[in-house]
This record gives C-alpha cells, structure tokens and sequence, in this order.
C-alpha cells in the first residue's frame, strides 16, 4: 500500500481522514480515526478478562486495575500522583488504594516506573495495556516480566511472547 500525490488526505463526517490507495488494484483504502471522546490505548483483552473472572482479586482490585488501564500515560511513564491522589479520585481510603496497588505490583500488574519521596510511581504494565505504536510497546515488555494472573494461561499457542 502507498499514499499517492494530492489524495493523500480527504475531510470526512469525524475530521480529517487519510486516503490510503491499494498500490495494486488503486481502490482507496478506507480509514478513519476512532471515535473515542481523547486519548486512547490498546489493550490485551485476554489478560483483562483473567483478570476480572479470577477469584485472587477483589472487586475494588479489580476496579484500580481497570482505572490503571485508563489513567497509565502514554509510553511507559508513571502517573505522577500519590495513594492520597488516587484515593480522591476512586473514592477509597488512601490505606487501600496502597495495599492494593502493592498487591497489583507483586502480580506484576502494575509496575513501579518512579518515585516522590517514599511514595511509589506506578503504571500499569505494558502486557496489559500500553499507549503508543506496537514496536513501542515491544521494548516497554522487554523491561518487564509478564504479569502473574491466576487462571491466565501463558502458554497459549501463538501468543507473540513465545515467538
């Protein structure tokens, strides 16, 4: 595929859309961003969802992790905010938000990227969500090792890890 001369960008419903030609048969190749309301991030559904059925985690573990998932900035920075940040934002006890966040990082779902004095900077980690381009997120994993999730099955064939 290539982009060709002046048809390289067209205004569409949703803002500018690129127009992406088929460098074989010329037909445009339709594309569009997506309609989320900011920012966005991929995600490893499978990893998610053993997460959110596993009996190892509480609901409010289970909450943080996916507030992670949405508040984690892009690349592999930390959120730069302490227990007591957090704790205003969720609605929980700033004790909880800490025990839970250093259950989340002995699971290796969250992983420490910093600090403000004694206080951890956490993120969440690059297995589970990440946001920036696939190459990006393959060096973020090479840091890290794979989360411990209880009924996640790691040797699932063709799991991009494994090759």
């Amino acid at each position: 595929m290539e982009q060709r001369g002046n048809d390289r960008c067209t205004e569409g419903v949703l803002g500018a859309v690129r127009r992406l030609v088929d460098a074989d048969t010329g037909e445009p190749i339709p594309y569009a961003p997506y309609a989320f309301s900011g920012r966005h991030t991929q995600v490893d559904k499978a990893r998610v969802e053993a997460i959110t059925e596993s009996r190892a985690f509480t609901p409010s573990e289970k909450f943080l992790v996916l507030w992670w998932i949405g508040v984690s900035p892009e690349g592999m920075e930390p959120l730069r905010a302490t227990g007591a940040d957090i704790a205003k934002r969720v609605g929980m006890s700033t004790d909880a938000v800490g025990k839970i966040n250093r259950k989340l990082t002995k699971h290796r779902i969250l992983v420490v990227r910093g600090r403000i004095g004694n206080y951890k900077l956490y993120r969440i980690s690059p297995y589970i969500a990440f946001h920036g381009t696939g190459l990006e997120q393959r060096e973020a994993v090479k840091a890290c090792n794979p989360p411990d999730i209880p009924g996640f099955n790691e040797n699932t064939p063709a799991r991009w890890e494994a090759k």
